[in-house]
């Protein structure tokens, strides 16, 4: 071989290409696998894989041979696709461009999937009377999801924007993979157990059917039916659908629709309050003009030969008039108070209110920390404070006795 003759990567790819162009069989090739990965472009090309037990092979096919299939392609069913083999020269990938496919049958999975959808069914895990209705001002927010996807970012981003004040708790888990079911299992336990948590977000970012297949393991929907706290599931996009859905209390068609549901807007709340006080007040006035006119009108039905008969009414008709304008001013006081502990308790439940005041809240094994007797030397613990948060170790604890004396332990 000369060693002078050095090709570019370029090269290489169009020479494979070529290779692969002039074999007859790769020109008219048919292969059956389950679909995989399935995505349908906005240009109305398909992109998808088709892989049985021990390999897999990418495939495109383009708009004008797509407009021809006569069923909807999904994850985990069985085709037959029909087209070339080549090489994209671009990426270095090889892969199948499809003129044609055809049904055959159902996929492993897809079959699991309908199994256990039907087996969750019939023991009512899925019936509309056990969903639970999420709370209206959630104080705390469970998420399990993990710790470095995107899914986590769209959450906390539509969370604090909507209400900057409300307390996020991520129990991470893993979302993929062999040991995702039993992670995610373990976080919806603990977030019961000690989250304080009013309601939790499970789910992550889209992916092909063995990507999201933990949401379809049967361990993790009893985890979510059994739950204590309102369960929503968010898991890939807006055409995925899991077991974790069906099962959840709401299902939400992606992660940032699920921060949306479940965190209402602070400052539409609070305009929501006055808008209140102000029909309450306009009501009330309007109830006081509409019997002051009824009484008007009343006198002139009476006409004038009974005006001597009125005028010992007089005065009474004046001291129930007086009675009533005071009573409905009592009761717009009543009222407005009322909508005035309302915007306060609002106020109250506010955690960053209190961190704007220059406290700090420390958390540990995840849940809040009130007492020093919580605390123990060389723990790891979290602190949240205005502007940002830290994790610190103990060094010592004090702790304060009854008659002013202190109780040490030091590391």
């Amino acid at each position: 071989m000369n060693e002078d003759w050095v090709l570019s990567v370029e090269q290489l790819g169009e020479y494979v290409r070529r290779h692969l162009a002039g074999d007859p069989l790769l020109r008219a090739v048919r292969v059956r696998g389950e679909l995989s990965g399935f995505k349908r472009h906005t240009s109305g090309h398909l992109y998808f894989a088709i892989k049985d037990e021990k390999a897999r092979v990418q495939c495109v096919m383009f708009r004008q041979n797509a407009l021809s299939l006569d069923f909807e392609p999904r994850d985990g069913q069985m085709v037959v696709v029909s087209g070339s083999a080549s090489l994209y020269v671009a990426s270095g990938a090889f892969q199948l461009y499809c003129q044609g496919m055809r049904r055959e049958g159902a996929g492993e999975l897809f079959l699991r999937f309908e199994a256990l959808k039907e087996k969750l069914s019939r023991e009512g895990l899925f019936d509309p009377a056990r969903k639970r209705p999420l709370p209206l001002l959630p104080r705390r927010v469970g998420i399990v999801t993990s710790p470095t996807g995107a899914a986590l970012r769209d959450m906390v981003r539509v969370a604090r924007r909507r209400d900057p004040g409300v307390d996020i708790l991520l129990c991470p888990a893993q979302v993929q993979g062999a040991a995702a079911a039993g992670e995610i299992v373990a976080a919806l336990e603990a977030l019961n157990r000690h989250g304080g948590c009013d309601v939790i977000l499970v789910g992550r970012g889209g992916g092909s059917m063995e990507d999201l297949w933990p949401f379809n393991e049967e361990k993790v929907a009893r985890a979510i039916a059994a739950s204590r706290i309102p369960v929503v599931s968010c898991v890939g996009h807006e055409t995925d659908f899991t077991i974790a859905d069906f099962v959840a209390d709401v299902r939400a068609a992606t992660p940032s629709m699920a921060a949306e549901l479940v965190v209402p807007v602070r400052a539409e709340l609070l305009r929501g309050l006055d808008q209140l006080q102000a029909r309450l007040n306009r009501a009330q006035l309007g109830g006081l003009a509409l019997r002051g006119a009824a009484l008007d009108k009343l006198a002139l039905r009476l006409g004038s030969p009974v005006q001597a008969l009125l005028s010992p009414r007089r005065d009474q008709l004046a001291q129930w008039q007086g009675r009533l304008e005071k009573a409905m001013a009592q009761r717009i006081a009543r009222e407005s108070g009322r909508l005035d502990q309302l915007a306060r308790t609002l106020e109250a439940l506010n955690p960053g209110g209190v961190l704007e005041r220059g406290y700090a809240l420390i958390t540990a094994d995840g849940r809040a920390l009130t007492q020093a007797g919580e605390l123990r030397p060389d723990q790891q613990i979290g602190i949240r404070m205005k502007g940002g948060s830290a994790l610190a170790r103990v060094l010592s604890v004090e702790e304060e006795r009854a008659h002013g004396g202190q109780k040490k332990a030091e590391l």
